[in-house]
């Protein structure tokens, strides 16, 4: 009767579970019956007391299983569960032994439960004890288990009833560094670190007081090197075991566990030390602008920051006054399309000293470059607002001083034939080494220009023997071959006797000022030719806004004439209801200057993107104007546009990759470990074995399985591959009418009908292939999650709107909860009902084909009431 239900009868969630419990009370099998969340639906007693013998967890209905409550069990008992629960196979078999007072063995069943129409999926686990064979000699498997033990890495031990070692594996070795023999005899205690021996000594307690129960402990044991490492260390009393009579240990090396687990610990602390020992402030918030954390800093200040003290849960916005709620609104909304703002905060301490504290609010983005949340942080920047200060005052006297320093200072005395030479004078003259005396100083007329080397030797000779004074300037060739200009001023003293006895000499470095003198010159000239030549605009206007001048550039960019252009004032070309121009005036009015980009009106009335830089100047009758040099953009808007739709693709795609590495990675998975698995079981002693045949049977299965996730995955790469899709004029109406002859029969089976309407639009270009793809998985998704409790209608309209082309399908099926599954809905293997003729395959693909096509895809369901796809199909020109 158990066999008849397994196999599939359909019956009632009620009848379902009057039946299950009436089985699971007669028969004399040990049974559960779980779902698919390994929640437990029925359960007898002699399934509790099978459980019971490995693991003392609680096995009552209702109760979720978890994989510790298999924690004794053996690995291949819940491997081939969750096998089986997965769908993976649909039933499994297998033997386990029990090793308690005395050997038990058990046959096991799993079986896969499917009702679909009351949408529950799960197993049924059946238990029988199998029948003690005959005593049979023991010494073949005496003999296999001691080489089993001795080749494991982890050691076994048999302890007496007074805890002393009786056998020790060989393994010990190589953790502890003892031979086996050297740990016989030993008391189990003897080696355990001092620290841990009492609580060794309750676990060794506990394991006498507890006989055939699995206690686990973990402690430090000494190594024959005299240092302790960390062990895990199983222990079973087994003394009333008439085959083995003693406790039972075996332990393995957990040394590199701990020191990893110390060290996250230490990393945490550190991590937790740091946050809240910083001077920086930090809060985060979440999309609801909630507080979620922050750090003792922020904590300590929010008393200047705010008008409450912070709270995880609160919003920050009960923390502000309302005259700021408006202000602070705009600034996360600003925070929340990813933009990241800093502001600035002055407070007042009690000692009456000024605090400037700099507040950065920045976006926090998930794994899909989302944004989640806000991450604020509060620096104290007053001393480097101070520094600041100073380093602008000091600025002012560097540029004096160096304005200064160009003066540079030359003396000779003939007398001591002493020699000073400033530093400025290096920076002069390009000296790259130290001068000492005259002579050396005189290496540098090979760079004068020949046409004032005779003036500077002839004005030097001069002054050295007459006394005289000069000044005279010559050009140099500098090292990095620009020419300089410089000044040099000096004389000669002479004593009584007409001897000279010192020569000085102050040289300055004139060649900005002789180049300002040659700009000034030639200002009005090349300004001429610029302001006429210039590819950028020139508009020079009054304080008023009345236009002085505009070049020939700004006339051709706006469409109007000079004499046009002249006529007007600055407000005729601008648009004064946009806060971007409002910004610019007031920005101008407060600096004097603007650099930014506006949309400047033309003659013909619309708008051309602009880069702007005005200046406010005056001429040479000391009378204001402003200077704006004005480029136009539009084709470097046009190709930020450009790269922007290229970078969102770029994401789009990536993300794409990233979903189809993972889906690859775990479809590919779980046919490879069936196929495993079912190796594992296959009999290769006797191949004649009749469970082998089904093992055959379920290898093909699971092969055919592999082989149709790859052929899914290789149709989306040649979408996702093909960027050459041809188009041709494709008729809506046509391709519904072929897409029906397919889908006749499951409509027929659900009794549905399909209402059309192309009458707004029936021809598009596109390619038919993929337009036919998307009208089959349209129409077969809305048949297969049709309503059970009203006759399926599905209607299918095209429509124009903007730009698109668009045909929806809406059908009063069962609908889906967007709010729980709209993020994964056009996913790959997406499921979203008990519906086991789904792949989760059809709303990827035609998501795949329309996006190849240039085109997108929109949906509106509510659970109970049905499904509307919009399918968007860009119009072509």
């Amino acid at each position: 009767m158990l066999n008849t239900f397994v196999e599939g009868i359909p019956l009632n969630k009620e009848a379902f579970l009057h039946l299950t419990d009436k089985l699971l009370s007669v028969t004399s099998t040990g049974s559960m019956l779980i779902d698919e969340n390994l929640k437990i639906v029925a359960v007898n007693s002699l399934y509790k007391k099978f459980h019971h013998l490995f693991n003392d967890c609680i096995i009552e209905p209702s109760k979720i299983l978890h994989e510790s409550d298999f924690s004794s069990f053996p690995v291949s008992y819940f491997l081939n569960l969750k096998n089986v629960i997965a769908g993976s196979t649909s039933k499994a078999k297998l033997d386990i032994e029990y090793l308690g007072h005395e050997t038990s063995s058990f046959a096991i069943s799993i079986l896969r439960l499917d009702q679909e129409e009351d949408n529950f999926n799960g197993a049924c686990i059946m238990v029988q004890r199998k029948e003690k064979p005959a005593s049979a000699p023991l010494s073949k498997n005496d003999d296999f288990f001691k080489l089993l033990v001795n080749n494991s890495t982890s050691v076994y031990q048999l302890a007496d009833a007074a805890l002393v070692f009786t056998f020790t594996s060989n393994a010990v070795e190589n953790i502890l560094g003892f031979s086996s023999a050297e740990m016989i005899g030993r008391n189990a205690i003897e080696l355990v670190h001092p620290d841990d021996k009492e609580q060794v000594r309750d676990w060794l307690i506990d394991i006498r007081r507890s006989p055939e129960k699995l206690l686990t402990l973990e402690y430090r044991v000494k190594h024959k090197r005299g240092n302790y490492i960390w062990i895990e260390n199983n222990g079973r009393n087994m003394l009333g075991n008439v085959e083995i009579r003693a406790i039972v240990m075996n332990f393995r090396n957990i040394q590199a566990k701990k020191v990893a687990d110390g060290t996250l610990i230490q990393a945490e602390q550190r991590l937790s030390l740091l946050l809240n020992n910083t001077a920086e402030s930090f809060i985060i918030l979440n999309s609801r602008l909630r507080i979620v954390t922050y750090n003792k800093a922020a904590q300590d200040r929010s008393p200047f920051f705010y008008n409450h003290d912070l709270q995880s849960g609160l919003s920050v916005l009960d923390l502000i006054g309302k005259e700021e709620i408006p202000d602070y609104i705009s600034l996360f909304e600003q925070v929340f399309k990813g933009t990241e703002i800093e502001r600035e905060s002055k407070f007042v301490d009690a000692g009456h000293g000024i605090h400037i504290y700099n507040h950065t609010f920045r976006p926090l983005f998930d794994q899909q470059n989302d944004i989640f949340g806000v991450f604020i942080t509060s620096t104290d920047v007053t001393e480097r607002k101070k520094l600041m200060e100073e380093v602008a005052v000091n600025s002012d006297r560097l540029k004096t001083a160096q304005k200064i320093a160009r003066l540079g200072y030359l003396e000779c005395d003939f007398i001591s034939n002493a020699f000073f030479c400033s530093e400025q004078v290096y920076g002069i003259l390009d000296l790259s080494e130290r001068v000492h005396n005259w002579e050396q100083l005189c290496i540098v007329k090979k760079r004068i220009n020949e046409d004032d080397l005779d003036q500077v030797v002839t004005g030097v000779r001069r002054s050295i023997a007459e006394g005289s004074d000069f000044s005279f300037e010559f050009r140099l060739n500098a090292i990095n071959g620009v020419e300089k200009v410089i000044l040099a001023m000096g004389d000669s003293e002479k004593n009584n006797i007409d001897n000279t006895l010192k020569f000085r000499v102050t040289l300055q470095d004139i060649t900005d000022s002789k180049m300002a003198m040659l700009a000034l010159q030639t200002l009005e000239s090349k300004f001429k030719s610029l302001f006429d030549h210039s590819i950028d605009g020139v508009i020079l206007s009054k304080f008023d806004g009345d236009i002085i001048s505009a070049n020939p550039s700004v006339c051709r960019m706006l469409g109007y004439t000079q004499n046009e252009i002249v006529n007007l004032k600055s407000c005729d070309i601008l648009d004064l209801q946009s806060p971007v121009v409002s910004k610019m005036l007031s920005i101008q009015k407060e600096t004097g200057s603007y650099i930014g980009e506006l949309f400047l009106r033309h003659s013909n009335g619309h708008f051309v993107p602009a880069e702007v830089t005005a200046i406010s100047m005056k001429d040479g009758k000391d009378n204001p104007y402003i200077s704006t040099i004005i480029r136009d953009i539009t084709e470097k808007k046009k190709i930020e546009s450009e790269q922007k739709a290229l970078t969102e693709e770029l994401l789009k795609n990536n993300q794409d990759l990233q979903q189809f590495s993972f889906i690859t990675s775990h479809n590919l998975r779980a046919p490879v470990a069936n196929l495993l698995s079912l190796l594992t079981l296959y009999n290769k002693d006797d191949p004649n074995d009749d469970f082998n045949k089904l093992i055959i049977e379920k290898f093909e299965e699971a092969t055919q399985q592999l082989n149709q996730t790859l052929n899914d995955l290789v149709n989306i790469l040649v979408i996702k591959s093909n960027n050459n899709i041809e188009r041709e004029a494709v008729s809506l109406a046509s391709t519904f009418v072929e897409v029906k002859k397919n889908i006749e029969n499951l409509l027929s089976e659900k009794n549905g009908v399909i209402q059309t309407d192309f009458s707004a639009v029936d021809e598009i270009q596109y390619n038919r292939i993929h337009l036919e793809s998307i009208f089959l998985n349209m129409i077969s998704n809305a048949i297969r999650y049709s309503s059970p409790d009203r006759k399926l209608k599905i209607k299918i309209t095209s429509y124009k709107e903007d730009n698109w082309i668009i045909v929806e399908f809406a059908d009063n099926g069962l609908g889906m909860d967007l709010n729980r599954y709209g993020d994964r809905l056009f996913g790959l293997y997406q499921r979203f009902h008990g519906n086991k003729e789904g792949k989760g395959l059809g709303l990827y693909m035609t998501r795949s084909h329309v996006v190849a096509m240039g085109g997108k895809i929109e949906v509106e369901s509510e659970p109970g009431k049905g499904t509307a796809f919009k399918i968007y199909f860009k119009l072509q020109d």
